[in-house]
This record gives structure tokens, C-alpha cells and sequence, in this order.
């Protein structure tokens, strides 16, 4: 498995819709649907950080134009 830090966001992204697909379906078990809910909060916040991270970036970009 790569780990969070090495993934891009677009593979963070379609790990969380993965994990959100498969603990949707009837035959998920309870305890592969927690795996799935963990893995899919770790993509989540890693989404979130790099999401943070581009809008200081712009930010920084639109201060420095003006």
C-alpha cells in the first residue's frame, strides 16, 4: 500500500470515493467497512491539507500582484 504522503491528490481523492463505494454495498462486512472508513478518513484529511496548502499558495500569488 502507498502511504498517504507519497500519493497525489487525485489518487487521495479516488481512494476516498473507493472506500465511501465499497461501505455502501450490502456484502462489506462490518469490520472491512471500518478498514475502509479509516483509509478513507486518512485519503480525506490528506485531500483537505493539499486543498489548505494550494489556497495559501494562491493567496500568496494574488498579495503578491497586488
Amino acid at each position: 500500500m502507498t502511504k498517504n504522503i507519497d500519493k497525489t491528490f487525485m489518487e487521495a481523492y479516488q481512494g476516498l470515493v473507493d472506500a465511501a463505494t465499497n461501505i455502501t454495498k450490502q456484502t462489506t462486512s462490518i469490520d472491512e467497512s471500518m478498514k475502509l472508513f479509516d483509509e478513507g478518513m486518512k485519503d480525506a484529511e490528506l485531500c483537505n491539507k493539499m486543498l489548505d496548502e494550494a489556497e495559501q499558495k494562491i493567496e500568496v500569488y494574488t498579495k503578491e500582484e497586488n
